[in-house]
């Protein structure tokens, strides 16, 4: 077998192989970047990747936010490399003329799979769909490049690991590695030992709807960093540090010779090698600055015999009859890192700044204001004799008054609904009286019943998760999160017609943390809450 690691990494050295085999498990897109980013080269982690809403902006978001990359520690992987990357092995494996924006428009690698099955047990590394070309008279299976990676130890699998995915990111690949970190002197060895170490385990967790594909991409369409021209390139051997080159002469449109030339074009052209391991201290990516190979583009066929790098993907000069495959479009301003973007218009986060960041003379002329309104009444004079009251002697922050005089109230502000499957179970006409509780008889019982805000002690544990805004209305007198949680939906659906907040806890975990900064109910501000 060949090596478990891969010897010219973009990923860092020592990071796991690309033709390492997929074990009979079910596993998140969040584990797969962060523990094994070189899948991406499998043909049948992009069809589910891309089928699933996965882009590369948001690939890239991911592996900046679970890996330490090679280079300092401003070093980021751009969504063209992720570009790159997976269109190398699409067309590789037939997939003419790939890209992420006509995906769609090719006949998919196991039509069977949908967005609710996450086992990878019938997926293929590269070297089953698109092997390394052989130099003449040798058999393209004798390359180490076309063999079967050794298993790795689930320990190993942590290296250049910046965050282990947590939460709804989270499944049985996570719970192996955890224990693998805990349980050093036990050997366990990724994907021999999988099922035997989640039997070990408890047995496989159970996949939830924000475990799937579509909910963790959606989870980062927020997040966005700018690559500011004052972070420090990667070392100038790296394949990014040529991406990045070619890109800026791709935008000046000339060489640097100044004579004319096209567009410039992606290489995607292989180049064989069967370097051993301990090559590996001479990849660029160990630190060392290694002259970059130039190369002509020839539409992704090999050059039998050549040198082979596959995660080396250059950006070369391109001649005026070569041919430019189309390529996903990314910007600059497309997010690479993720940092929680504001989800609120301006005004709201100038408000959040300055309240939280106000002075305590400020703090106590508010605790005076609500002191001051919350004296006991006297005995009411009659109209005849009312004077009006006097005015209260304190100071009020400006930017508060500012803040408050600007502020539109009783409305919410929008923010952005979860996607949810259309397949999800859900209360209907079909399922009401299943969910409804016994002895309701009348149409409007059962649905009362079915969608009671009040029967649970709050909201359900299990599927079918309700839409928030379709559940009978809290007593007025419940000011609980889980109340203010359905008012707050209900308002969001008729300003903005969100249909898709429902009682989930990640839901409910967002709507809290958004709502007790922005809003509350009219009934939570008559108590004073």
């Amino acid at each position: 077998m060949g090596s478990p690691l891969a010897k010219n990494n973009a990923f860092g050295a020592g990071s796991p192989s690309w033709n390492l085999s997929f074990p009979h498990g079910n596993l998140t897109a969040a584990e797969i970047l962060a523990y094994l980013p070189h899948w991406l080269k499998s043909v049948d982690v992009v069809d589910r990747f891309i089928t699933n809403g996965g882009k590369s902006y948001t690939i890239a978001a991911m592996i900046n936010e679970f890996r330490y990359l090679p280079g300092d520690e401003n070093a980021v992987f751009r969504p063209n490399s992720v570009q790159i990357m997976m269109s190398y092995g699409m067309r590789r494996a037939g997939f003419d003329e790939w890209t992420v924006g006509t995906h769609h428009k090719f006949e998919r690698p196991n039509p069977d799979l949908d967005e609710t099955n996450l086992s990878v047990g019938t997926f293929r590394p590269p070297r089953s769909t698109h092997p390394k070309n052989a130099a003449p008279g040798q058999s393209a299976k004798t390359l180490k490049s076309n063999e079967e990676a050794d298993p790795i130890q689930f320990k190993d699998l942590v290296i250049h690991i910046k965050k282990h995915p947590s939460g709804s990111d989270a499944l049985d690949l996570s719970r192996c590695v955890q224990h693998a970190i805990t349980h050093p002197k036990e050997d366990w060895y990724f994907p021999d030992d999988f099922q035997a170490l989640l039997k070990k385990l408890g047995g496989p967790a159970a996949v939830t709807h924000a475990h799937l594909d579509r909910q963790v991409f959606s989870r980062r369409d927020d997040y966005s960093r700018r690559v500011t021209s004052h972070s420090t390139p990667p070392v100038s051997g790296s394949p990014l540090k040529r991406m990045m080159t070619a890109d800026a002469m791709a935008l000046m449109g000339s060489r640097k010779s100044g004579r004319l030339a096209s567009k410039a074009t992606p290489n995607l052209k292989e180049y064989d090698s069967d370097a051993t391991d301990n090559d590996i201290v001479q990849s660029p990516y160990a630190g060392f600055d290694t002259p970059t190979k130039k190369r002509k583009l020839h539409h992704i066929a090999a050059t039998p015999g050549a040198a082979s790098n596959d995660s080396d993907f250059v950006q070369d000069d391109s001649e005026a009859d070569d041919v430019v495959p189309e390529a996903e479009i990314v910007s600059e301003d497309e997010p690479v890192s993720p940092v929680n973007a504001a989800r609120s218009r301006a005004a709201a986060r100038k408000a959040r700044e300055v309240i939280l960041n106000i002075s305590n003379e400020s703090q106590l002329s508010l605790k005076n204001l609500i002191k001051h309104r919350e004296t006991d009444f006297v005995t009411p004079m009659p109209n005849s004799l009312m004077l009006p009251p006097p005015r209260p002697n304190f100071v009020v922050n400006p930017d508060i008054m500012s803040l408050a005089r600007n502020f539109f109230p009783g409305q919410s502000m929008y923010l952005k609904p979860p996607v949810l499957s259309e397949d999800r179970l859900r209360v209907d006409h079909s399922t009401v009286y299943a969910y409804a509780a016994d002895g309701c008889t009348t149409l409007p019982e059962i649905w009362n019943s079915a969608l009671s805000s009040t029967r649970f002690n709050g909201p359900r544990r299990s599927p079918p998760f309700r839409e928030l805004h379709r559940l009978t209305d809290p007593h007025h007198t419940d000011l609980s999160d889980w109340a203010e949680n359905i008012r707050w939906a209900k308002e969001q659906f008729r300003v903005y017609g969100s249909q898709t907040w429902t009682e989930y806890d990640y839901h409910l975990e967002m709507i809290t943390s958004h709502r007790r900064m922005l809003w509350a109910s009219e009934y939570a501000i008559a108590r004073g809450m």
